[in-house]
């Protein structure tokens, strides 16, 4: 945060100020919710939560130097002894955050994107503000802080020396995205895909794609949209859109279409946009898609495309999220970071068009994907199938939904010896330390919940 001082935020909060003395002069810094990483002069949000309520943690968060704290007048007022200010008191500090993050975003009148999907939000994102690098001072999300929390917190990094903004949108109910985007009011907005993510919550495909379509419905005559159109979910979220349209894919015929797609060793796309050729350096069909939404912002923001190109050739994934590995004559694909149906799928096509040589083999390290509600057995089943049918010597199983990975792999015509089932994740390494030799691929990936990097650890990859 800079140039807002905490008299102006009490007013943009509406809230009562206690012990604000000289709060002219008082100037935060930015905004936590985790007294752990609390940095000197930013406001603490005390939310309530399961495990602990930040309300606990204000006294700790003055001590090491927090400019205020935002409490509930309810907690304030059981309180015995006067807690330490200065305190802002509101009704819902959680709302609180989201307010204070939308006003102080409205004090920069810039371009936002804001970049929403089923998968590939973290890396459509970094890969947007790579490309945009070439030619402006670029804001980003940091890492995947992307909900209702995040996001706001975000926004309070902004800064003057800013003339654009690439925000991430991550989203599991109805009315999420219109409240995040009442927040960070995005003049462009990026749609991925959609598919079958937070089922638990929206229910349906279709529920995806009406929660993530608020982002059309927020964005004005005056704004832009950039859509999958190979996605036939979001060529049907179109008539939401006031605005602008920019296309990209592969399939259809669109304005950001990638044309004579073919894959090296790696898996990394060799393909032409616009007559101008594109050598990624990531493996994938998904990145071609990920980076043609890039090259569209980019474009839309005058970045041209042979520039976009450039800096997408040397384009590096984030952190555990489609890192090419190699250990021993052993390549592997550490795409660990989180999972869906849509996302394990692209994975699984990404090594089934990577070449192997001589005697090597395509073994697939998966995990459960959680949060698909009453979904989530048919959707391993039909994972298992789709693994089978996608040229894999060998899948290795893990969690709940092992077996239902394992039936679908028989299904889908592949012997049972083939598919090894484990409820414990040492064993699996163990199994697989015994499979493994040099000239084979593996692709590792799961759900957060179940840390498959440790697997990756645990084979000496990271």
């Amino acid at each position: 945060m800079e140039g807002m001082s905490l008299a102006e935020v009490s007013q943009a909060l509406g809230a009562r100020l206690v012990e604000g003395e000289n709060s002219e002069a008082i100037y935060p810094t930015g905004g936590s919710i985790d007294s752990r990483t609390l940095q000197s002069d930013e406001i603490f949000f005390a939310l309530p939560g399961e495990q602990a309520d930040g309300h606990q943690y204000v006294s700790k968060a003055i001590s090491v130097g927090a400019s205020a704290s935002v409490v509930t007048t309810e907690w304030y007022e059981r309180q015995s002894s006067r807690p330490p200010g200065p305190l802002l008191l509101v009704e819902a500090p959680d709302l609180a955050l989201g307010e204070l993050g939308k006003q102080y975003r409205q004090r920069f009148q810039i371009p936002l994107i804001g970049i929403t999907g089923s998968t590939g939000k973290t890396t459509t994102k970094e890969m947007t503000a790579s490309v945009l690098g070439t030619r402006h001072n670029v804001f980003s999300t940091e890492g995947n802080r992307n909900n209702r929390l995040g996001l706001p917190l975000t926004l309070l990094g902004l800064s003057g020396k800013h003339d654009v903004a690439v925000i991430e949108m991550g989203i599991s109910e109805h009315g999420g995205m219109k409240y995040l985007s009442e927040i960070a009011d995005p003049t462009i907005g990026v749609i991925t895909n959609i598919g079958p993510t937070h089922l638990e919550f929206l229910g349906s495909v279709e529920g995806v794609a009406k929660a993530k379509g608020e982002l059309l419905e927020y964005l004005d005559e005056s704004s832009m949209a950039i859509l999958n159109l190979d996605d036939l979910y979001l060529s049907k979220e179109q008539a939401r859109l006031k605005g602008r349209l920019l296309g990209f894919g592969i399939e259809k015929i669109c304005q950001f279409r990638g044309e004579g797609l073919v894959f090296d060793r790696e898996g990394c796309g060799q393909f032409s946009l616009q007559s101008r050729k594109f050598q990624l350096n990531v493996p994938g069909r998904h990145n071609v898609y990920n980076a043609l939404a890039a090259t569209a912002a980019g474009s839309e923001l005058d970045v041209p495309i042979e520039e976009a190109a450039q800096v997408l050739a040397s384009f590096r994934p984030p952190s555990l999220r489609g890192q090419l590995l190699e250990q021993g004559g052993i390549r592997l694909l550490n795409d660990v970071y989180n999972a869906n149906p849509a996302s394990m799928q692209a994975a699984l096509v990404t090594i089934s068009e990577m070449s192997v040589t001589g005697s090597g083999r395509r073994v697939a390290v998966l995990g459960d994907m959680l949060e698909l509600g009453e979904t989530a057995a048919e959707l391993h089943r039909e994972l298992g199938a789709f693994a089978a049918n996608h040229n894999l010597d060998f899948l290795f199983a893990l969690g709940v939904h092992a077996e239902d990975l394992a039936s679908g792999w028989v299904e889908g015509g592949q012997s049972p010896e083939q598919a090894n089932v484990f409820e414990c994740r040492d064993t699996l390494v163990e199994a697989l330390k015994e499979l493994l030799a040099a000239g084979d691929l593996v692709v590792v990936k799961g759900s957060r919940g179940l840390a498959m990097e440790k697997i990756v650890e645990a084979l000496d990859f990271l």
